[in-house]
Protein backbone atom coordinates (compact mmCIF):
# COMPACT_ATOMS: atom_id res chain seq x y z
CA UNK A 1 0.00 0.00 0.00
CA UNK A 2 2.70 2.79 0.89
CA UNK A 3 4.97 1.36 -1.85
CA UNK A 4 1.87 2.32 -4.02
CA UNK A 5 0.78 5.42 -2.96
CA UNK A 6 4.48 6.79 -2.93
CA UNK A 7 3.98 7.07 -7.16
CA UNK A 8 2.34 9.57 -8.50
CA UNK A 9 -0.09 8.08 -11.05
CA UNK A 10 -4.10 7.88 -11.95
CA UNK A 11 -4.35 4.70 -10.39
CA UNK A 12 -3.13 5.86 -7.41
CA UNK A 13 -5.45 8.70 -7.21
CA UNK A 14 -8.04 6.61 -8.12
CA UNK A 15 -7.44 4.50 -4.89
CA UNK A 16 -7.30 6.60 -2.65
CA UNK A 17 -10.72 7.86 -3.29
CA UNK A 18 -11.79 4.76 -3.34
CA UNK A 19 -10.83 3.65 -0.10
CA UNK A 20 -11.94 7.27 1.38
CA UNK A 21 -15.56 5.94 -0.03
CA UNK A 22 -15.43 3.02 1.14
CA UNK A 23 -14.21 3.81 4.64
CA UNK A 24 -16.61 6.69 5.18
CA UNK A 25 -19.79 5.85 3.38
CA UNK A 26 -21.18 2.35 5.19
CA UNK A 27 -21.34 4.51 8.44
CA UNK A 28 -24.85 5.49 6.71
CA UNK A 29 -25.52 2.25 8.74
CA UNK A 30 -23.98 3.48 12.06
CA UNK A 31 -25.32 6.68 12.49
CA UNK A 32 -23.57 8.12 15.64
CA UNK A 33 -25.74 9.04 18.62
CA UNK A 34 -24.10 12.10 19.82
CA UNK A 35 -24.48 14.71 22.44
CA UNK A 36 -24.76 18.61 21.87
CA UNK A 37 -22.40 20.98 23.13
CA UNK A 38 -23.32 24.60 22.19
CA UNK A 39 -21.15 26.03 19.76
CA UNK A 40 -22.98 28.70 17.77
CA UNK A 41 -21.27 29.30 14.22
CA UNK A 42 -21.90 31.65 11.55
CA UNK A 43 -22.80 28.33 9.70
CA UNK A 44 -24.78 26.46 12.47
CA UNK A 45 -28.19 26.52 11.03
CA UNK A 46 -26.93 24.95 8.12
CA UNK A 47 -25.32 22.42 9.33
CA UNK A 48 -28.18 21.13 11.63
CA UNK A 49 -30.48 21.38 7.97
CA UNK A 50 -28.28 19.34 6.10
CA UNK A 51 -27.76 16.57 8.63
CA UNK A 52 -31.56 15.98 8.78
CA UNK A 53 -30.70 14.28 5.23
CA UNK A 54 -27.67 11.94 6.58
CA UNK A 55 -26.94 11.01 2.95
CA UNK A 56 -26.80 14.60 1.63
CA UNK A 57 -24.59 14.80 4.67
CA UNK A 58 -22.25 11.91 4.47
CA UNK A 59 -21.66 12.76 0.69
CA UNK A 60 -20.77 16.33 0.91
CA UNK A 61 -18.46 15.93 4.34
CA UNK A 62 -16.97 13.32 2.23
CA UNK A 63 -16.48 15.46 -0.58
CA UNK A 64 -15.01 17.99 1.52
CA UNK A 65 -12.39 15.62 2.86
CA UNK A 66 -11.11 14.46 -0.63
CA UNK A 67 -10.90 18.02 -2.21
CA UNK A 68 -8.84 18.95 0.96
CA UNK A 69 -6.65 15.79 0.96
CA UNK A 70 -5.72 16.40 -3.04
CA UNK A 71 -5.17 20.07 -2.29
CA UNK A 72 -2.75 19.12 0.52
CA UNK A 73 -1.14 16.97 -1.46
CA UNK A 74 -0.68 19.52 -4.08
CA UNK A 75 0.82 21.60 -1.52
CA UNK A 76 2.94 19.68 -0.10
CA UNK A 77 4.55 18.82 -3.67
CA UNK A 78 4.56 22.35 -4.74
CA UNK A 79 6.73 23.71 -1.81
CA UNK A 80 9.08 20.17 -2.19
CA UNK A 81 8.38 19.18 1.10
CA UNK A 82 9.06 15.49 0.95
CA UNK A 83 10.42 12.93 -2.08
CA UNK A 84 8.85 11.36 -3.44
CA UNK A 85 5.17 12.75 -2.65
CA UNK A 86 3.18 10.39 -4.46
CA UNK A 87 -1.02 10.26 -2.56
CA UNK A 88 0.83 9.87 0.77
CA UNK A 89 -0.40 13.51 2.53
CA UNK A 90 -4.19 12.84 0.97
CA UNK A 91 -4.35 9.09 1.86
CA UNK A 92 -3.40 9.50 6.26
CA UNK A 93 -5.25 13.17 5.64
CA UNK A 94 -8.66 11.01 4.60
CA UNK A 95 -7.71 8.38 7.38
CA UNK A 96 -7.35 10.88 10.01
CA UNK A 97 -10.36 12.90 9.09
CA UNK A 98 -12.49 9.13 9.51
CA UNK A 99 -11.32 8.15 12.60
CA UNK A 100 -14.48 9.18 15.17
CA UNK A 101 -18.24 8.18 13.30
CA UNK A 102 -19.14 11.59 14.59
CA UNK A 103 -17.19 13.27 11.75
CA UNK A 104 -18.79 11.38 8.89
CA UNK A 105 -21.69 13.48 9.52
CA UNK A 106 -21.10 17.31 8.34
CA UNK A 107 -19.71 19.48 10.62
CA UNK A 108 -19.11 23.28 11.37
CA UNK A 109 -15.47 22.00 11.88
CA UNK A 110 -14.95 20.55 7.93
CA UNK A 111 -15.92 24.65 6.31
CA UNK A 112 -14.10 26.06 9.37
CA UNK A 113 -11.10 23.88 8.33
CA UNK A 114 -11.91 24.07 4.58
CA UNK A 115 -11.47 27.52 4.74
CA UNK A 116 -8.12 27.85 7.03
CA UNK A 117 -6.14 25.60 4.94
CA UNK A 118 -7.14 28.25 1.58
CA UNK A 119 -5.56 30.71 4.26
CA UNK A 120 -2.91 28.62 4.90
CA UNK A 121 -1.86 27.82 1.25
CA UNK A 122 -1.60 31.64 1.11
CA UNK A 123 0.33 32.24 4.33
CA UNK A 124 3.24 29.56 2.81
CA UNK A 125 3.37 31.78 -0.47
CA UNK A 126 4.79 34.25 1.47
CA UNK A 127 7.90 31.72 1.48
CA UNK A 128 8.75 32.38 -1.74
CA UNK A 129 7.96 36.09 -2.23
CA UNK A 130 6.75 37.96 0.66
CA UNK A 131 3.70 40.22 0.26
CA UNK A 132 1.52 42.12 3.22
CA UNK A 133 -0.82 41.86 0.98
CA UNK A 134 -1.20 38.24 0.56
CA UNK A 135 -0.35 38.09 4.27
CA UNK A 136 -3.73 40.38 4.74
CA UNK A 137 -5.94 37.99 2.41
CA UNK A 138 -4.26 35.01 4.20
CA UNK A 139 -5.31 36.59 7.68
CA UNK A 140 -9.03 37.41 6.15
CA UNK A 141 -9.67 34.11 5.40
CA UNK A 142 -8.58 33.08 8.97
CA UNK A 143 -11.51 35.85 10.10
CA UNK A 144 -14.01 34.08 7.99
CA UNK A 145 -12.92 30.67 9.60
CA UNK A 146 -13.21 32.46 13.28
CA UNK A 147 -16.69 33.34 12.41
CA UNK A 148 -17.24 29.68 11.55
CA UNK A 149 -15.72 27.93 14.70
CA UNK A 150 -15.43 31.21 17.25
CA UNK A 151 -12.39 29.00 18.89
CA UNK A 152 -10.07 30.03 16.32
CA UNK A 153 -9.39 33.33 17.61
CA UNK A 154 -5.58 31.60 18.82
CA UNK A 155 -4.83 31.77 15.18
CA UNK A 156 -3.53 35.41 16.15
CA UNK A 157 -0.97 33.57 17.57
CA UNK A 158 -0.03 31.10 14.79
CA UNK A 159 -0.31 33.69 12.36
CA UNK A 160 2.23 35.95 14.10
CA UNK A 161 4.60 33.28 14.63
CA UNK A 162 4.74 32.31 11.06
CA UNK A 163 5.60 35.63 9.57
CA UNK A 164 8.65 35.65 12.46
CA UNK A 165 9.47 32.81 10.07
CA UNK A 166 9.88 35.00 7.02
CA UNK A 167 11.17 38.27 8.42
CA UNK A 168 11.33 40.56 11.30
CA UNK A 169 7.70 41.70 12.49
CA UNK A 170 6.67 45.43 11.94
CA UNK A 171 3.69 47.56 12.66
CA UNK A 172 2.79 47.19 8.75
CA UNK A 173 2.29 43.25 9.33
CA UNK A 174 0.49 43.66 12.66
CA UNK A 175 -2.05 45.42 11.32
CA UNK A 176 -2.12 43.66 8.22
CA UNK A 177 -3.29 40.68 10.07
CA UNK A 178 -5.27 42.65 12.68
CA UNK A 179 -7.09 44.19 9.88
CA UNK A 180 -8.16 40.78 8.34
CA UNK A 181 -9.30 38.90 11.09
CA UNK A 182 -11.42 41.62 11.98
CA UNK A 183 -13.07 42.97 8.88
CA UNK A 184 -15.38 40.04 8.58
CA UNK A 185 -16.67 40.05 11.35
CA UNK A 186 -17.58 44.17 11.28
CA UNK A 187 -19.11 43.01 7.72
CA UNK A 188 -21.09 40.30 8.99
CA UNK A 189 -22.33 42.91 12.25
CA UNK A 190 -23.18 45.12 9.40
CA UNK A 191 -25.05 42.50 7.30
CA UNK A 192 -27.36 42.09 10.17
CA UNK A 193 -28.10 45.70 11.41
CA UNK A 194 -28.63 46.63 8.00
CA UNK A 195 -31.08 43.75 7.19
CA UNK A 196 -32.50 43.45 10.35
CA UNK A 197 -31.65 39.33 10.79
CA UNK A 198 -32.86 37.37 13.51
CA UNK A 199 -29.63 35.88 14.81
CA UNK A 200 -31.08 33.89 17.99
CA UNK A 201 -31.82 31.72 15.62
CA UNK A 202 -28.51 29.94 15.54
CA UNK A 203 -28.51 26.44 16.06
CA UNK A 204 -25.70 24.17 18.18
CA UNK A 205 -22.90 22.14 16.28
CA UNK A 206 -23.57 18.32 16.90
CA UNK A 207 -20.07 17.15 18.45
CA UNK A 208 -19.14 14.39 21.13
CA UNK A 209 -16.95 15.02 23.80
CA UNK A 210 -14.88 13.23 25.74
CA UNK A 211 -16.74 11.14 28.28
CA UNK A 212 -14.88 11.62 31.43
CA UNK A 213 -16.68 8.67 32.94
CA UNK A 214 -14.31 6.42 30.50
CA UNK A 215 -11.72 7.78 32.75
CA UNK A 216 -13.27 5.80 35.83
CA UNK A 217 -12.95 2.48 33.71
CA UNK A 218 -9.07 3.14 34.14
CA UNK A 219 -6.92 2.82 31.48
CA UNK A 220 -8.74 0.34 29.05
CA UNK A 221 -11.51 2.27 28.93
CA UNK A 222 -9.14 5.21 27.62
CA UNK A 223 -7.50 2.58 25.20
CA UNK A 224 -10.74 1.30 23.48
CA UNK A 225 -11.74 5.18 22.93
CA UNK A 226 -8.69 7.12 21.72
CA UNK A 227 -6.57 4.07 21.21
CA UNK A 228 -6.30 4.72 17.21
CA UNK A 229 -5.95 8.46 17.51
CA UNK A 230 -2.81 8.17 19.54
CA UNK A 231 -1.38 5.82 17.43
CA UNK A 232 -1.62 8.10 14.73
CA UNK A 233 -0.57 10.64 16.82
CA UNK A 234 2.42 9.03 18.10
CA UNK A 235 3.34 8.02 14.01
CA UNK A 236 2.86 12.10 13.37
CA UNK A 237 5.55 12.26 16.33
CA UNK A 238 8.03 10.28 15.00
CA UNK A 239 7.51 12.10 11.37
CA UNK A 240 8.18 14.88 13.54
CA UNK A 241 11.20 14.02 15.00
CA UNK A 242 12.65 13.20 11.20
CA UNK A 243 11.50 16.39 9.82
CA UNK A 244 14.17 17.59 12.30
CA UNK A 245 16.98 15.74 11.40
CA UNK A 246 16.37 16.54 8.18
CA UNK A 247 15.96 20.04 8.32
CA UNK A 248 19.19 21.40 7.79
CA UNK A 249 19.26 19.31 4.44
CA UNK A 250 16.91 21.61 2.57
CA UNK A 251 17.39 24.74 0.97
CA UNK A 252 15.76 28.24 2.54
CA UNK A 253 12.58 28.37 1.31
CA UNK A 254 11.81 24.42 2.25
CA UNK A 255 12.85 24.71 5.90
CA UNK A 256 10.43 27.53 6.03
CA UNK A 257 7.82 25.73 4.66
CA UNK A 258 8.52 23.05 7.00
CA UNK A 259 8.41 25.49 9.73
CA UNK A 260 5.07 27.28 9.32
CA UNK A 261 3.68 23.04 9.69
CA UNK A 262 5.19 22.66 12.55
CA UNK A 263 3.97 25.82 14.00
CA UNK A 264 0.78 25.00 12.83
CA UNK A 265 1.24 21.80 14.44
CA UNK A 266 1.73 23.33 17.47
CA UNK A 267 -1.14 25.42 17.09
CA UNK A 268 -3.25 22.57 16.45
CA UNK A 269 -2.41 20.53 19.56
CA UNK A 270 -2.73 23.77 21.50
CA UNK A 271 -6.83 24.36 20.64
CA UNK A 272 -7.07 20.87 21.10
CA UNK A 273 -5.69 20.80 24.64
CA UNK A 274 -7.41 23.65 25.42
CA UNK A 275 -10.85 21.81 24.34
CA UNK A 276 -9.87 18.39 24.93
CA UNK A 277 -13.88 17.66 25.64
CA UNK A 278 -14.00 17.64 22.07
CA UNK A 279 -11.40 15.69 21.26
CA UNK A 280 -13.36 13.89 18.68
CA UNK A 281 -13.98 17.18 17.12
CA UNK A 282 -10.96 19.36 17.32
CA UNK A 283 -8.69 16.61 16.21
CA UNK A 284 -10.02 17.47 12.78
CA UNK A 285 -7.71 20.25 12.47
CA UNK A 286 -4.75 18.61 13.63
CA UNK A 287 -5.12 16.40 10.78
CA UNK A 288 -3.57 19.48 8.35
CA UNK A 289 -0.28 19.06 9.87
CA UNK A 290 -0.27 15.29 11.17
CA UNK A 291 -1.04 14.26 7.70
CA UNK A 292 2.13 15.42 5.83
CA UNK A 293 4.66 14.26 9.17
CA UNK A 294 3.23 11.27 9.25
CA UNK A 295 3.29 10.93 5.27
CA UNK A 296 6.82 12.29 5.37
CA UNK A 297 7.47 9.23 8.52
CA UNK A 298 6.57 6.75 5.64
CA UNK A 299 8.67 8.60 2.83
CA UNK A 300 12.41 6.84 1.56
CA UNK A 301 13.64 5.01 -0.70
CA UNK A 302 13.94 1.31 1.32
CA UNK A 303 11.55 -0.90 1.13
CA UNK A 304 11.01 -1.36 4.69
CA UNK A 305 8.45 -3.89 5.60
CA UNK A 306 7.73 -2.59 8.79
CA UNK A 307 6.67 0.65 7.73
CA UNK A 308 4.48 -1.43 5.57
CA UNK A 309 2.49 -3.25 8.07
CA UNK A 310 2.72 -0.10 10.10
CA UNK A 311 0.66 1.54 7.69
CA UNK A 312 -1.67 -1.90 7.11
CA UNK A 313 -1.81 -1.40 10.99
CA UNK A 314 -3.28 1.73 11.52
CA UNK A 315 -5.69 0.94 8.39
CA UNK A 316 -7.28 -1.66 10.12
CA UNK A 317 -7.26 -0.29 13.57
CA UNK A 318 -9.01 2.39 11.90
CA UNK A 319 -11.74 0.38 10.27
CA UNK A 320 -11.89 -1.58 13.66
CA UNK A 321 -12.48 0.86 15.80
CA UNK A 322 -15.64 2.53 13.38
CA UNK A 323 -17.58 -0.76 12.92
CA UNK A 324 -16.68 -3.44 15.01
CA UNK A 325 -16.53 -1.91 18.10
Amino acid sequence: MINRLKDHGLLNLLLVILLAIAIRIPTLWYLPQASVLSKPGMLAWFVSAINQWPLVSVIMSTVMVISLGLMINELVRSHEMMRPVGYLPAYFFVLLQSIYRENILLTEYHFGNFIIFFGLILLLRLCHNYSTVSLFYSALLFGIAILIVPDHLLILLFVLSSVLVFKTIVIRDVLAIVFGLVVPYYVLRSLIFINDWDVTTVSNITTTPINIDGFGQGVLGIFTSYSVYLAFFTVAVFGLMKVSGNYFSDNVEVRRSKLVVILFFVYSLLLLALHFRELKSFHLLTAFPAAILIAYFFTGEKRQWWKELMAWGLLLALVTTLYLV
